[in-house]
């Protein structure tokens, strides 16, 4: 009885580590775009400052902030819509609308501040949360800003998700271990705002939080059972 019992266990062991495992692969799943390093142009998002400036009419240049509905509010046009689209676009768009008002509306549109460049960074990190995209960052750089990898972390397949100019997602695996290791160092993907980063559990990990979910908490039996199981079965004539 004693031995059957733990044939069983340790057949539902394997069984929950293969259906519990996270096991991405850089391929193009449903619902993905083939990846591409090519970054999407700049368009302007929520919390971004900028600076409307008429070169003949100063008195109408101003600096404001794209609201969270993704316009600028001017004092001589009014609300102006700016979300996704570049300096140059936007320029155009309000030097159509200030000829209505004025004879030489000579327009320029300068970014200053950039509150949309913030980064993802989840699963298996010391500080998963949200993150300020600094200069030249990669998905190690990314990592490190949330604290680095927990002991359960698989550091060889940590996932990317970016969103291309038409807004869908692409997946890339990284291999940050050998980053870590000085090797491939080229592999190091250079962020872009927005990027999503997710570390996923070791395998081990992985069979010892369905350990604790499936069998510590369902069974009643103590964390000593197998070991009694397995004395029971040397010791057995």
């Amino acid at each position: 009885m004693q031995i059957s019992l733990w044939i069983i266990l340790s057949g539902c062991l394997l069984l929950g580590a293969c259906a519990g495992s996270i096991d991405p692969v850089e391929q193009t799943p449903q619902g993905f775009r083939p990846w591409s390093d090519e970054l999407p142009s700049y368009g302007f998002m929520p919390g971004d400052e900028l600076d409307v400036k008429l070169l003949y009419n100063p008195e109408f240049s101003d600096r404001v902030i794209v609201s969270p509905d993704g316009y600028i509010y001017l004092q001589l046009i009014g609300p102006a819509r700016v979300l996704d689209r570049s300096p140059a676009e936007v320029a155009t768009d309000l030097r159509e609308r200030y000829a209505v008002e004025l004879r030489r509306p000579e327009v320029t549109v300068v970014p200053r501040q950039f509150g949309s460049e913030i980064i993802y960074v989840g699963g298996d990190v010391q500080r998963p949360g949200v993150f300020k995209l600094g200069h030249r960052m990669g998905v190690l750089e990314g990592i490190l800003e949330a604290g680095g990898f927990l002991d359960t972390a698989r550091t060889d397949e940590v996932v990317l998700i970016r969103r291309t100019s038409q807004n869908q997602p692409m997946l890339k695996v990284v291999n940050v271990r050998q980053l870590i290791e000085g090797k491939a160092y080229s592999d190091n993907v250079p962020l872009h705002r927005f990027d999503v980063i997710y570390v996923p559990r070791s395998s081990v990990a992985e069979v010892n939080l369905w350990i604790d979910q499936y069998i510590n908490r369902n069974i009643p039996f103590t964390r000593s059972f197998s070991y009694t199981i397995n004395r029971d079965v040397i010791t057995s004539p």
